[in-house]
This record gives structure tokens, C-alpha cells and sequence, in this order.
């Protein structure tokens, strides 16, 4: 039965007969033990009536029954042998067979031996500096933004036709005219109490000039007076001048002292009605400036190149003073606001961060539009919610840039430089900090640093020479010594069909004979 499974596998039907027929033997021999034969029973010598002859009849037909059992027995033994000796020599001519078909079926080809290869692509290595650039997002906002209200009350008679939401708007222009004829009116008042004020301040130092003239005629006389007292006193000594005579001449100093206190005091008066007609004038003058500026202020205008946010005044509406006329926010003053990660902060803040350029892409149609700028600032305070730092910066714009604030744009600016590094694909980097190189079609491994990572880029430090070549294409069984191939050094078509799965790690043999029969088994 040790050659059963080599019967079954080269003859078929033959190993299975030698098994039927035994069975077929043993099953007829059974059946002859069991089965009486016709006309066993008893003796027809017998009195079916006598008791000793039917004892005797019994005893006489068990012995026949024994007999022709055995008999049976011995046939069907004698045919299971002849079946078994006709099964033995089948199954003898089987093996044979069998062993001759082995020993003459023809030696298998023999296969070559190969070692498994992968096609990769390699990158040569190009030491330099690298300068990767940081993205964020962020919304563009108005740095400048100014509500005009209305300076002076009145009736609108004029409304610049631009005075619309989106209009633009130069510095100086006349954008709103009020009903001027009332303040024209109060300026012309203003005038004429100036020229009552200027008026009064004349009369007031001519006064005073006359007053001036007055004191110094009362001096002169006073000075006479006493000339003439110090003469009578001297006669009076020598005894020519009475004593009535002298006390005359000095009631007239007297007199003349008294008339000299009088002007100085008419003098000071006088100088603080010219101080009072001055401060007259002065606030003339104020009433003056008030009045014309009010009438300036019936035309409102432009300070600024500007852009309209919104207006509530049309022709014909009345307002009062005070109330909002439109909403305006300087053109080329914009400025975006993004947020860098604490990790991008912190790399700018080590290299420089207020004044650094930065890039603003408003991405719209087939052409983005592209402002540069500079960052001007850090926010006043660090939100947590918004997952970093928020930063500001001026954008370079005139008043025809297409951007308005609310822009959602992204922002890019460069990072840190590194010299004398690399610049990989993301996909050349195994477990964090290896890549490998074609050496001698081999794959050898490099340890490396990485320096910074941007989009699918990689820039690196390693011990690799300029010219090595760094293997990009990511194999499932990358390590040390794994045979690769260049793309360009495919052999057949067939290969180049497979480069796409590369990814997944298939395999290709270097030998001519599997590139034509599908690979290795």
C-alpha cells in the first residue's frame, strides 16, 4: 500500500481492482456458509411418525448441514484465493509499470539560480543651501479704516457720483456739499465784529495817547511850579517875598502834583481799555476762524487715496452735525493677518522677524494674484484656540490691487537657510533618519539629520558625497545589500509595465530566462 499514491497518480484504475476482487471473494464465501442447499434436511429412510427416527433424522441432518458448510467454506476460500492470487498479480503488473514508467521518464531541466532585483529610480546627491518656505493662511484686513461724519449740519446740495460701496476715491476730492448760505452768513458777522473790535482798539490807543500827552504837560508844569517855590523860598529868606506870597506858590505845586496823578492814573485806565480792545479783537478773530471753518466745512472731501466701504447720504437729505456720512479705508494701506506654529515662530524669531518679506497669494482663477510685503508686527496677545502666534504684516499695495480686506489668501515667506545640506523626496527617508545609495547596484544605508521638511521635500545633513546615487522609490524591502537596478537598465518591455507597483515592493530577476516566463516562482 506504500505504492498507492504512485499507482493512483500513474496507472488510474489498476491499483484500485486487486481490492475489489478481494472483497468481492470474501462476501461470496459468507454467503455460501449461510445459504442451505436444496434437499438438506432428513432422510427419506425415516418414519416421520417414530421419535427416535425424527431424533435421529435431526442429528443426521445437523451433521449434513455441518458438512456442507464446511464444504462452502472450503469453495469460497479456494475461489478468494484465486481472486486475491488474480489482485496480487495486478497490482505486481501495476508497480511495474509504475517503475518503469519512473525509471524512464526523462531528467527535469534544470533551473537557473537568481537573486531578487528592484528597479528604482535614484536622485543625484547635490550638496547646497536650501532655503524652505513656511505657509500659513490668513485674511486680509484694512490697516486704516476712517467713518466720516458730518462737520457741519444742513441740507446736502452735492454727492460725488463715486461715493458708492467699492468706489475709489482720491485725496481731495469733494465728496459731500452742504447748504452753504447760513454760514456764509455767520462768517460775514464774524467780519464785521472784527472790524467793531479793531475800531475800538484805535480809539482806545489814541486815548491813551492823549492821556500820555496830558502827564507829560502835567510833569512840565509840576516841574515849573517847583522852580518857582525854590526862587520865592530864597526871597522870603532874604526877606523880599512875603509869607502869603510863598504859601501861594506852593499851593500851586501843590496843584500841579495833584493834576500829574490825575493823567498817570487817566493813562493806566486807558492801557486796559487797549488790553480790553485787544482781547476784543482776538476774540473777533476766533469767532472769525469758527465761522469760515463751519462754511469749510460744508464741503467734505477725501484725506487719503481710499476705497468706499459704504455711504448713507444722497442728494437732497438733510443732516445733522455729527451724523455718519460714509465709511472709507485707506488703498494702499493693507495688511494680513496669519498664524505661524510655535515651532515657525520660534525659528523666525531666532533668525529676525519684524521687517521679514513675506508673499501673498490670493489664489483666483488660472493667474493668482501675488503681493509682496513685510511683517510688521506681533499680535498683542497669544490665543491658545487658534493653535499659535498670530502675526501681521504690511502688504506693498497701490489702490489698484484686486484684494480687498476679508481675502482669504495664503502667505509664504522663507525659512532658516541651511548650508551644505540636501534636498530629498520625502519618499527616500526610511524609518526617520535613514536613506540609502546605489553603491556597486547595491543598496547601502546612510544615517542622516533632518533639518526641516516642506511639502514632500526634505532637506537633510548626511555623509553622502556629491554624484552619490540617493535611491527615491520606496520599496517594501529596502536594507543593506538588496541588488537594484537603474530604470533605464530595464531589459524588456514587459518590465517597464511594472515600474508603477514599484511601491509595493515587486521584484524582478536577473536572469533572461524568468524576464521571459513572468519572474520568479
Amino acid at each position: 500500500m506504500i505504492l498507492a499514491p504512485a499507482c493512483r497518480q500513474r496507472t488510474g484504475f489498476l491499483c484500485q481492482e486487486p481490492i475489489l476482487f478481494f472483497r468481492g471473494g470474501l462476501l461470496m464465501a459468507l454467503h455460501e456458509i449461510d445459504t442451505p442447499r436444496k434437499g438438506e434436511g432428513a432422510s427419506p429412510s425415516r418414519n416421520a411418525g417414530d421419535p427416535d427416527s425424527r431424533a435421529a433424522d435431526r442429528t443426521d441432518a445437523g451433521a449434513a448441514r455441518a458438512a456442507s458448510r464446511r464444504t462452502r467454506l472450503l469453495y469460497g476460500l479456494i475461489g478468494m484465493g484465486i481472486r486475491l492470487t488474480v489482485a496480487i498479480g495486478i497490482v505486481g503488473a501495476g508497480i511495474a509499470i509504475t517503475a518503469e514508467m519512473v525509471a524512464n521518464r526523462p531528467p527535469p531541466a534544470e533551473r537557473d539560480s537568481f537573486e531578487r532585483s528592484f528597479i528604482v529610480q535614484t536622485l543625484a546627491a547635490r550638496h547646497g543651501t536650501f532655503t524652505p518656505t513656511i505657509s500659513a493662511f490668513g485674511t486680509v484686513n484694512a490697516a486704516l479704516t476712517l467713518a466720516i461724519r458730518a462737520p457741519a449740519g444742513g441740507d446736502v446740495i452735492f454727492v460725488a457720483d463715486n461715493l458708492r460701496p467699492g468706489g475709489k476715491l482720491e485725496a481731495g476730492q469733494v465728496l459731500v456739499k452742504v447748504d452753504p448760505f447760513n454760514y456764509q452768513l455767520s462768517v460775514a458777522d464774524a467780519r464785521t465784529k472784527l472790524e467793531d473790535a479793531r475800531s475800538t482798539l484805535q480809539e482806545a490807543q489814541e486815548q491813551l495817547r492823549l492821556q500820555k500827552l496830558n502827564a507829560q504837560f502835567a510833569t512840565s508844569s509840576l516841574e515849573l511850579a517847583q522852580a518857582d517855590l525854590r526862587r520865592a523860598r530864597a526871597l522870603f529868606d532874604a526877606g523880599s517875598l512875603t509869607s502869603q506870597q510863598l504859601e501861594s506858590r506852593e499851593l500851586v505845586v501843590s496843584q500841579r502834583e495833584q493834576a500829574l496823578r490825575q493823567a498817570q492814573s487817566a493813562i493806566t485806565l486807558q492801557e486796559g481799555a487797549v488790553k480790553r480792545a485787544q482781547t476784543g479783537i482776538q476774540t473777533a478773530e476766533r469767532a472769525l476762524e469758527r465761522a469760515e471753518r463751519a462754511l469749510a466745512d460744508t464741503t467734505i472731501s477725501t484725506p487719503y487715496d481710499a476705497v468706499v466701504v459704504n455711504s448713507n447720504v444722497v442728494p437732497g437729505a438733510t443732516f445733522a452735525q455729527g451724523e455718519n456720512v460714509a465709511t472709507i479705508y485707506k488703498a494702499n494701506a493693507l495688511e494680513v493677518r496669519f498664524t505661524l506654529s510655535e515651532a515657525q515662530y520660534g525659528q523666525l524669531l531666532a533668525d529676525g522677524l519684524e521687517g521679514r518679506p513675506i508673499r501673498v497669494i490670493w489664489d483666483i482663477g488660472p493667474t493668482p494674484v501675488r503681493v509682496n510685503g513685510t511683517i510688521s508686527r506681533v499680535g498683542a496677545r497669544i490665543d491658545t484656540s487658534q493653535g499659535g502666534v498670530e502675526i501681521f504684516g504690511t502688504l506693498d499695495a497701490d489702490q489698484d490691487t484686486p484684494i480687498r480686506p476679508g481675502t482669504f489668501v495664503s502667505v509664504e515667506m522663507d525659512g532658516i537657510s541651511y548650508s551644505n545640506a540636501l534636498e530629498v523626496p520625502e519618499t527616500a527617508i526610511y524609518e526617520g533618519d535613514i536613506l540609502y545609495v546605489e553603491q556597486d547596484q547595491r543598496m547601502k544605508s546612510v544615517p542622516v539629520t533632518i533639518l526641516q521638511r516642506e511639502g514632500d521635500k526634505v532637506i537633510i545633513r548626511a555623509d553622502v558625497a556629491d554624484g552619490d546615487a540617493i535611491i527615491v522609490t520606496r520599496l517594501a524591502e529596502a536594507g543593506d545589500g538588496v541588488l537594484v537596478k537603474h530604470e533605464e537598465e530595464r531589459e524588456t518591455p514587459a518590465r517597464a509595465e511594472g515600474t508603477a507597483s514599484q511601491a509595493a515592493g515587486p521584484a524582478e530577476n536577473t536572469t533572461t530566462k524568468d524576464a521571459t516566463t513572468g519572474g520568479a516562482e
